[in-house]
């Protein structure tokens, strides 16, 4: 599924702080500490936590930031395996603080009352919120480490001030205003720090428990695409065919899907996220299906169009034309081109020399992980000015272990699209497809 229109969109901030509730928990208590990853029951990998949390102190220090507080769900559930969900901007299932010595989860029995086995491996320190407020009880976790109970003595800046750095694009002004409140009251020597999504950088690169399921959810895609491919006929709806897609991929073990599955029967592909409706599907025109689903919460993407029954000229050119702007992005990255511009740039140069730029309307790709959309951004540079030039330079690069999308597509009003989208892991030297790939022509589905 693109970005849109040209740079990576983080995923929505919807978190803000959780609601305290009456009913009790337990004293906190210390999970054990983590250990190096190994196998689990199953034969499945452990996530390597300790890794994890180390990398992520490390951009704190990076940042000059003596902690960090977490509220988006993917680098919560990232750093402690906790898979509660929020819901919109006014809930949250709580929080994470990550300083030199705390690790802690914010939150109350409401949101994990019977699955508290989920945290024990990360080894994080639960911090109850069922007889405070969530701000409270960060203010009280900050002060256990600042005066030493914590284990160790947090030391402060220069300035005499302890900064404490906030997920500026996860957090409401509202549980801003709680949390500012609290420190300045009880506090008054930390600073709230507006900070970029430093967990988002730290999970570009996917360890190999995460590519394993990332893997799986594309596998279980592909699978249902081809199910639902033997079944397609003309007259079925959009919808119908969406739903149809989404129960193939929970029937081949997803848990749900990934995002609104789009499909888009002719005209509607023009635009790149249109909603499907109750519009046929009919003979010879472009049939776009943007889908994936997710497993143990990480995501696929996938793109495909094609055709019930034969296709006309512009259809089979435009589709020609597409897979070669795709051909040119893999080549890019087999190649060992690590710098997301210059992928969407092997790409976007085919439509430019065929004189069809103008119809390739978003960014070449997206990474994906525990969010549809995550760093790294393959985007191309679409303001022209410094400033922009040094947004898109932090959050470009193509790691070793990124799992990136390669989505060309071209759009054209009154008419429909074509996009295709394979998944990536980028390797050290080498690009890897997670699935099978979009053909070279256009798959044309027989009609009786």
């Amino acid at each position: 599924m693109p970005t849109a229109p040209d740079m990576p969109n983080t995923p929505d901030a919807t978190t803000t702080a959780n609601k305290p509730t009456s009913k009790p928990t337990t004293k906190a208590k210390r999970a054990p500490k983590p250990t190096a990853t190994q196998p689990a029951i199953g034969g499945a990998i452990t996530p390597d936590y300790a890794r994890r949390l180390a990398r992520t102190r490390a951009r704190l220090a990076d940042h000059e930031l003596d902690g960090l507080l977490i509220a988006s769900q993917y680098n919560r559930r990232y750093l402690t395996g906790f898979t509660a969900t929020d819901g919109d901007i006014t809930e949250s299932a709580g929080w994470a603080l990550v300083t030199p010595q705390t690790f802690a989860l914010i939150t109350s029995s409401f949101h994990l009352n019977g699955i508290e086995d989920q945290i024990v491996p990360s080894g994080v320190t639960l911090v109850p919120t069922d007889e405070m407020l969530s701000w409270d009880a960060l203010a009280k976790a900050i002060k256990g480490e600042a005066e030493g109970t914590s284990g160790g003595k947090a030391k402060k800046a220069k300035s005499g001030k302890l900064r404490l750095g906030f997920e500026k694009e996860w957090f409401s002004y509202a549980a801003y205003a709680h949390v500012a409140r609290a420190l300045r009251e009880q506090l008054p020597y930390v600073e709230l720090v507006p900070s970029d999504d430093l967990v988002e950088f730290v999970r570009a690169s996917k360890d190999e428990a995460e590519i394993a399921v990332i893997r799986r959810a594309a596998e279980i895609a592909n699978q249902a695409f081809a199910r639902l491919v033997a079944g397609l006929r003309p007259g079925m709806t959009e919808r119908q065919i969406a739903a149809t897609l989404e129960r193939h991929m929970i029937d081949l073990g997803a848990d749900e899907p990934s995002f609104d599955t789009i499909v888009a029967c002719g005209p509607g592909g023009a635009l790149p996220h249109w909603t499907p409706s109750d519009r046929e599907a009919r003979m010879g025109e472009p049939l776009l299906i943007d889908f994936g689903c997710r497993v143990a919460g990480y995501c696929s993407d996938l793109t495909r169009t094609i055709c019930l029954g034969e296709p006309d000229d512009k259809l089979r050119e435009v589709y020609t034309l597409v897979r070669k702007a795709q051909d040119a992005g893999l080549a890019a990255l087999k190649s060992g081109v690590r710098r997301g511009r210059d992928v969407d740039a092997a790409a976007r140069k085919v439509f430019e020399e065929a004189g069809s730029g103008d119809y390739f309307i978003h960014s070449l790709g997206h990474g994906v992980g525990l969010a549809v959309h995550e760093l790294p951004a393959i985007s191309r540079l679409r303001i022209q000015t410094p400033e922009r030039d040094a947004e898109l330079a932090k959050v470009e690069q193509i790691e070793t272990n990124a799992v990136v999308t390669n989505e060309p597509g071209l759009y054209y009003a009154g008419w429909g699209a074509v996009r295709l989208e394979d998944m990536i892991l980028v390797r050290d030297h080498d690009a890897e497809l997670f699935t099978d790939r979009n053909p070279e022509q256009i798959l044309c589905v027989p009609v009786q």
